[in-house]
C-alpha cells in the first residue's frame, strides 16, 4: 500500500506540470505578442495614419502642380507681348498707346514722332553723383538720321538744361560755362534756377531754354547715360515730371522731397516755355 502511496508522485509530476502552466501562458503570450506585432505592423503598412496624414500634403502638392497659379499669371503677360508684336503692323495703335520710348529704340523701330515731342537725356557720373540733364522739344522734323556718335534732327527745338552737384563737388565757385567739358552747362549763375537739398547737394536748371533753329543732335547714350522720347499725350507734363523725381533721387542721390521739389519746378518751366502751341511760342 505504501507503493500505491508513492505512486502519487505522478501528482507531483502534474504539480511540476503547473509551472508549465505559466510556461504555456508564456508560450501562449509570445504568439499573443507575436499576433499583436503583426497585427500592428500589418495594420501600420496599409493604415499608418501618420504617413497618411503626411501624405495630404503631397497631394496638395500636387494638386498644386497642374494648376501652379504662379505659371498660369506668368503665361498670360507672354501671351501679351506677343499680341503686342502682332500689332506691330499697326503703328497708329502702337503709337497711340506709347507715352515714353527709349530714344534709338524709337529711331530703330520707326516711332519717333516726327510733328511733336520731348527728348529727354541724362548724363551721370557713376562714381561722383555729378548729373547732367537736357530737355529738348521739337517739332516740323524734315529728316533723322545718325550722325557718328548720336542722332542728328533737321527741326527747330528747344533745349533746357539742369545740373545736380554732389555736395563734395570741389568746383562749386566755377560757373557751370567754364566748367570741364564733361561736367558743363551753356548757362551762367545768373541764368539758373536752384535748390540746394538737406544733403547739401544743388540743383540747377535753366529759367528758360535756348533755341535751335536748324538742327540739333543728341548723343547716344553710354554708361549710367540715358535718353528718352516722351509722347505728346495728355499727361506728358505728369510724366515728365515723375521721370525727375525718380531719376533725381535714385541716380543723383538727391533725398525724395527735394526731388520731388526740383522735378515739379523744371516741369513748370517746360510746360510753359516749350509747349507745342503753335510754332513754339513763350
Amino acid at each position: 500500500m505504501a507503493k500505491v502511496t508513492k505512486s502519487v508522485k505522478p501528482a507531483k509530476t502534474a504539480a511540476k506540470a503547473k509551472p508549465a502552466g505559466p510556461a504555456a501562458k508564456k508560450a501562449a503570450v509570445k504568439p499573443a505578442k507575436a499576433a499583436a506585432g503583426k497585427t500592428v505592423k500589418t495594420a501600420g503598412k496599409p493604415g499608418r495614419p501618420a504617413k497618411t496624414a503626411a501624405a495630404r500634403p503631397e497631394a496638395k502638392k500636387t494638386a498644386v502642380k497642374p494648376g501652379r497659379p504662379a505659371k498660369t499669371t506668368a503665361a498670360k503677360p507672354a501671351a501679351k507681348k506677343t499680341a503686342v508684336k502682332s500689332a506691330g503692323a499697326k503703328a497708329p495703335k502702337i503709337e497711340s498707346s506709347l507715352k515714353v520710348l527709349s530714344l534709338f529704340d524709337a529711331y530703330t523701330s520707326d516711332r519717333l514722332p516726327r510733328d511733336q515731342g520731348y527728348i529727354v537725356s541724362s548724363f551721370i557720373n557713376g562714381n561722383t553723383g555729378y548729373s547732367i540733364y537736357e530737355v529738348i522739344s521739337y517739332s516740323g522734323v524734315k529728316a533723322i538720321y545718325p550722325d557718328g556718335t548720336g542722332l542728328t534732327f533737321q527741326s527747330q527745338g528747344k533745349k533746357l538744361h539742369a545740373l545736380i552737384e554732389p555736395p563734395s563737388y570741389p568746383h562749386k565757385s566755377i560757373e557751370p560755362y567754364l566748367r570741364d567739358r564733361a561736367e558743363q552747362i551753356p548757362l551762367r549763375f545768373k541764368e539758373v534756377s536752384k535748390i540746394i537739398s538737406k544733403n547739401q547737394s544743388t540743383l540747377y536748371w535753366a529759367k528758360k531754354p535756348v533755341e535751335s533753329l536748324s538742327s540739333f543732335t543728341v548723343a547716344r547714350p553710354v554708361g549710367y547715360n540715358v535718353s528718352f522720347v516722351f509722347y505728346n499725350k495728355q499727361d506728358l507734363y505728369t510724366t515728365l515730371s515723375k521721370f525727375f523725381e525718380q531719376s533725381f533721387a535714385n541716380d543723383a542721390g538727391l533725398p525724395m522731397a527735394d526731388a520731388r521739389k526740383g522735378a515739379e519746378e523744371i516741369t513748370a518751366v517746360v510746360k510753359k516755355t516749350m509747349n507745342f502751341k503753335g510754332i513754339y511760342e513763350d
